[in-house]
């Protein structure tokens, strides 16, 4: 018995603590169940139907599900920005990149804040990639990154995004639909600025999306391949360039959106803007175009179907061809201190006005202070007839040609028009000199105009009356008397000098004795006697 109690005494109490503690245990999650029914005493009087006793496992699987579905609608009422209703959003782990495939780029390394990614790359020496980023999350901001390429659908699993910014970036490779932001992750429009960005390729659909504003402020673009732009947002806010060098542009890289400002600032073109590189685009509010560097300009490069402000002012254009801008504009156009290089006569008759214009008024087109240069001599620029043409002080490059001008008129005037309207405010070359071939750096157009001095350049109505006026036949005259009277004497000192060198090579050499010869020389003189005279008488 003893030996029996010692057994008892060494095995069962383990047992029975054990029993002890489950039992409490489930004795506190019967107390928590019951006290939570007391607090949430609608839902579990709702949700138990005939059912006596309630599961536990069942009656959190619902409350669960309940709290899921919560959430989610909650998430999608947030996110819509005042739009329809939206369907509930699956649960995303937030703020995650997912991690590349073997064999792939390495990803830069991008830190999760509240709603913000940071990707630095920290100036690593390598090619990286920007990993696939999914979750809710505001922002992302991408900087210090030696050479970096952006594949497609990077960002497409993001939800809530509004702004993306881009920081020193010394070589950026934006492959197709690399921004590319379908409607159904957010309603909200984006903002993508590259500050200090460096583009190997922009390719086509690279930047594609709800976008409301894209800024490009310093840095270079190597190439800018066709559809580069497109926006599926009805109308977006600003598209700006400021200080970027653009070595190539490919026609339709701009194609068919609406913006409601443009603007291309202290930009440098390297190469030769084709036709249709802005294509269709719609300012619904202002183009501005300011202080940059163009070299050729093709046919069409600009084309707008409607403006509402044109703005073209402090440019170099090293050469436009006939209708570079094609433009219809609502309220107002300004054409201002820009050099114009090898010009064609119809540059600017692509600007017209366009058919929303009601007012009985003309429209006034600004064209001032201007320089350009055509292929041969000064011929008139054609304009639009519908525009009131405001032109001060246009300078040609060119010289003007007298047999252009009416001398039936006392005194001759021009026979255009363009010409005869505004011998006021037009400057010609006062003698033919060489073009300039092209701008110093940093030269825009304003700098470059006031490069000449003002006396290579005269008024037209100077010019007229100094190198066209006629003159009268009796100048002609007594200048071709007087020019035939020196021919006649410098033909007769000719000939008189030629005369007198005759003369002289005639005459003999009179050799005469010495002084002496005269004291000894005697002489004789022989008398004849031929005797007496005699006469008749």
């Amino acid at each position: 018995m003893a030996a029996a109690s010692l057994i008892t005494a060494d095995t069962n109490p383990p047992q029975i603590e054990a029993y002890e503690k489950c039992k409490n245990h489930k004795n506190r999650n019967r107390q928590i169940l019951i006290n939570y029914k007391r607090q949430n005493n609608w839902l579990w009087r709702n949700c138990r139907g005939h059912q006596q006793h309630f599961g536990t496992t069942t009656y959190w699987l619902l409350v669960t599900t309940l709290l899921t579905l919560s959430a989610s609608y909650g998430r999608a009422d947030y996110y819509r920005n005042g739009g329809g209703w939206q369907p509930p959003q699956p649960m995303l782990p937030p703020l995650q990149p997912i991690p590349p495939p073997l064999g792939s780029l390495q990803n830069v390394t991008c830190i999760a804040h509240d709603t913000k990614f940071t990707c630095d790359c920290q100036s690593v020496n390598q090619r990286l990639q920007l990993p696939h980023l999914i979750g809710y999350v505001f922002q992302v901001e991408i900087s210090n990154c030696r050479s970096l390429t952006i594949e497609a659908n990077a960002l497409e699993d993001t939800q809530g995004l509004r702004k993306i910014n881009f920081k020193n970036v010394e070589n950026l490779i934006l492959n197709k639909y690399a921004l590319a932001f379908p409607r159904y992750a957010s309603n909200t429009p984006l903002i993508i600025e590259f500050d200090r960005v460096n583009f190997e390729l922009i390719d086509s659909h690279a930047i594609n999306g709800n976008i409301e504003e894209i800024s490009f402020i310093g840095g270079r673009i190597d190439v800018i391949n066709p559809f580069g732009f497109t926006t599926l947002k009805d109308r977006a806010i600003l598209l700006k360039m400021d200080n970027v060098l653009v070595k190539r542009i490919e026609p339709q890289a701009f194609k068919k959106f609406a913006v409601e400002q443009l603007e291309i600032r202290n930009c440098v073109f390297n190469t030769n803007v084709p036709s249709k590189a802005f294509y269709e685009l719609e300012v619904l509010n202002s183009l501005r175009i300011h202080n940059n560097n163009f070299q050729e300009v093709h046919s069409h490069a600009f084309s707008f179907k409607i403006i509402n402000k044109l703005s073209i002012t402090e440019n170099y254009f090293a050469a436009i061809d006939a209708e570079w801008i094609e433009a219809y504009v609502r309220e107002s156009v300004v054409i201002r201190d820009n050099y114009f290089g090898l010009t064609s006569p119809i540059a600017f008759k692509g600007i017209h006005i366009h058919r929303d214009y009601m007012h009985s008024e003309l429209l006034e087109l600004q064209f001032n202070n201007n320089t350009l240069q055509l292929p041969v001599e000064t011929r008139p620029l054609e304009f639009n007839e519908r525009f009131a043409l405001n032109i001060k002080q246009l300078r040609y490059e060119n010289t003007y040609g007298c047999s252009d001008l009416d001398t039936a008129q006392k005194p001759p005037i021009p026979k255009q028009t363009f010409f005869r309207n505004n011998v006021d405010n037009i400057y010609v070359l006062a003698k033919p000199t060489k073009a300039v071939a092209t701008p110093m750096n940093g030269m825009n157009g304003q700098m470059i105009a006031a490069s000449r001095s003002n006396s290579e350049f005269v008024l037209l109505n100077k010019y007229i009356e100094t190198n066209c006026q006629p003159r009268s036949y009796l100048i002609y005259i007594l200048l071709g008397v007087l020019a035939l009277v020196l021919v006649l004497l410098v033909i007769g000192i000719i000939v008189w000098l030629q005369v007198a060198k005759r003369r002289k090579k005639r005459k003999l050499d009179v050799v005469l004795p010495e002084p002496r010869t005269y004291k000894e020389t005697q002489i004789v003189y022989q008398i004849e006697n031929a005797g007496l005279l005699k006469t008749d008488l």
